[in-house]
């Protein structure tokens, strides 16, 4: 074999185990991973069955049998294995008991038990694989789903559950209580059990739902906070979010409604940066002496 030829091989075995290395080396770092925060405001943590306790923060893992807890003014998203979203509000905890997801469509299986608080969760590949091993539960009621958005807003006096979207022909089930509208809700009573008929989600519960728990892989723009790490981190989410959906068009023909998505994560994009901006200039401000630094 000529030198050049050898050292143009060489060089191809450098390349192929500079791409192996990264891939093998997260696989360590995540052994038990279920799911990564895709975006995240103020303080979160991750409460392990032992006791151990964690910080959340981007591009970190979540492992089934987590407890994720938000603080006061904070929030969180999260993609899971089988593309599912979840997020969650302030002051809120849900336990992640179960998450299996694999080729064998009757293994997988999902149950997370919300403790308090506003949650959300687009359903995945679980729910079209085997939806009836999919259950999320609240203190008071348990959530059969057939694909759609669930929403749930617990409290210690109500516990309300709906959705915000509905495709055509899917239902969830609260209870006994069947919904097969979108935009409809139910009441449950955790004192008795009780759940009320569905009816009709108004557009302030709605609007308090996603301000609550914000997705901003579905467009939403998240939280705005005076916090210059805070702004800088959710343009750095929705930069990743932009990059996972143009990702996904990529891999086949065009999908108009990650189009229209994409559309709004690049539009959030550019708020966020503008509202990082600002607060960055605010803080430079108050260091200053409250009179933009001027004698």
């Amino acid at each position: 074999m000529t030198r050049p030829k050898r050292f143009i091989l060489l060089l191809l075995a450098a390349a192929l185990l500079a791409c192996l290395v990264p891939v093998a080396a997260l696989g360590a770092e995540r052994p038990g991973a279920i799911g990564e925060v895709v975006y995240l405001v103020g303080t979160v943590t991750a409460e392990r069955p032992g006791g151990a306790v964690r910080d959340l923060d981007l591009k970190k893992p979540v492992m089934a049998g987590d407890v994720v807890v938000t603080g006061s003014k904070s929030n969180v998203e999260i993609v899971f294995q089988d593309d599912s979203v979840f997020s969650q509000g302030p002051d809120a905890r849900i336990s992640m008991d179960e998450f299996v997801y694999t080729g064998q469509k009757s293994a997988s299986k999902l149950l997370f038990r919300m403790g308090q608080g506003t949650f959300r969760y687009v359903t995945g590949q679980i729910v079209r694989q085997n939806p009836d091993a999919f259950a999320l539960q609240t203190p008071t009621a348990t959530i059969g789903i057939r694909g759609t958005e669930v929403f749930a807003t617990v409290t210690p006096g109500l516990e309300r559950i709906g959705n915000l979207e509905l495709t055509a022909g899917h239902t969830m089930t609260v209870g006994s209580q069947r919904i097969d509208k979108p935009m409809y809700a139910v009441s449950v009573d955790p004192k008795t059990g009780e759940v009320s008929a569905p009816g009709p989600v108004s557009a302030d519960e709605a609007r308090a739902v996603i301000n609550a728990a914000p997705q901003t892989t579905q467009g939403e723009s998240g939280t705005s906070s005076e916090d210059v790490s805070d702004m800088s981190r959710r343009a750095d989410a929705l930069g990743n979010n932009i990059d996972r959906t143009k990702e996904n068009l990529s891999t086949g023909k065009p999908h108009y409604p990650h189009l229209h998505i994409l559309t709004l994560q690049q539009q959030s994009r550019k708020t966020a940066g503008r509202d990082t901006s600002k607060a960055e200039k605010a803080g430079k401000s108050s260091e200053g002496g409250g009179d933009g630094g001027h004698p």
